[in-house]
């Protein structure tokens, strides 16, 4: 608020000292009145829109002189004050907002500590111990009689507050209890899965083999995978290439199956290189 008022102060002065000079420069000229003109043309520079055009004529050469230097002290001076007003304004408030909500929670806290009766109802239930105990019955009630009144209102009041803190607080406390006999952290959750851990026995139901044969193998590249596939290949076309030698020196003649297993040795061997190729191309690029 004193930093709004500090700057339309500023701008007050500034308006009225320019207002005199224009009318001075205006009184020198006896020609024509134009004070409506200067009116308005000091609104116009204070509300962003200045017009130039109107002051070719006015005094030249001070008028239009004196008009751009208002206009400047207007747009660019004055607003900038007005910028820096509010951020030191802001930086006051932000520094002291801890402090002034320490101060005001204090004082909040110590009007229900000091409370002037003993009965304290919280708000908004205090609304029925103003128009349901004190109004009607503490002004001619004597001390003693009220006094169980308003212990009874207040029990009444307070009891399913207090049960059904009582209730979760039990159930805290259980939850409490429980994770630490499992050994857990007082606020450790237990899940789903895990309270149907002891449930299954997933290595005798063979889910562990299954889940570990479809895991993927992400350490290992893809092609060094797929040169493993094609080694393990070969190896078995040569231990079948092994098996027909050892049939053509016991039985002296070639069987037919021979050819047919050398032309898919062949094209494994020939797939084996390419891919070899491709994987070591690869190898050298992502290096």
């Amino acid at each position: 608020m004193s930093e709004s008022l500090i700057f339309f102060a500023l701008l007050t002065v500034i308006i009225i000292g320019f207002l005199q000079a224009f009318i001075g420069l205006d009184n020198a000229n006896s020609y024509a009145d134009s004070t409506p003109f200067i009116l308005q043309a000091i609104i116009n520079a204070v509300m962003q829109s200045p017009d130039f055009n109107g002051f070719d004529n006015f005094a030249p050469p001070f008028g239009v002189t004196l008009y751009y230097i208002f206009t400047f002290l207007i747009t660019a001076v004055l607003l900038n004050i007005l910028i820096a007003l509010f951020n030191s304004a802001y930086v006051e408030i932000t520094e002291n907002a801890n402090y002034e909500y320490l101060a005001l929670f204090a004082k909040k806290t110590m009007q229900f500590v000091r409370a002037p009766d003993e009965n304290v109802f919280i708000a908004p239930l205090n609304l029925i111990e103003i128009f349901f105990l004190i109004l009607p019955f503490e002004w001619w009630l004597q001390r003693h009689i009220f006094a169980p009144l308003n212990d009874i209102v207040m029990a009444i009041l307070y009891f399913p507050l207090l049960l059904v803190a009582a209730w979760l607080e039990t159930l805290s406390a259980n939850k409490v209890i429980a994770n630490r006999i499992r050994g857990e952290e007082d606020d450790d959750n237990s899940e789903q899965w895990e309270q149907s851990n002891g449930e299954f026995n997933f290595k005798a139901e063979g889910w562990d083999r299954i889940v570990r044969g479809a895991k993927p193998n992400i350490e290992d590249d893809q092609s060094t995978v797929e040169v493993g596939k094609l080694r393990n290949e070969v190896k078995e076309l040569k231990d079948m290439m092994n098996d027909d030698d050892d049939i053509i020196n016991v039985t002296g003649h070639k069987p037919s199956a021979l050819f047919g297993t050398a032309r898919v040795g062949q094209n494994y061997i020939h797939r084996f290189f390419a891919t070899y190729m491709t994987g070591s191309e690869r190898t050298k690029e992502t290096k």
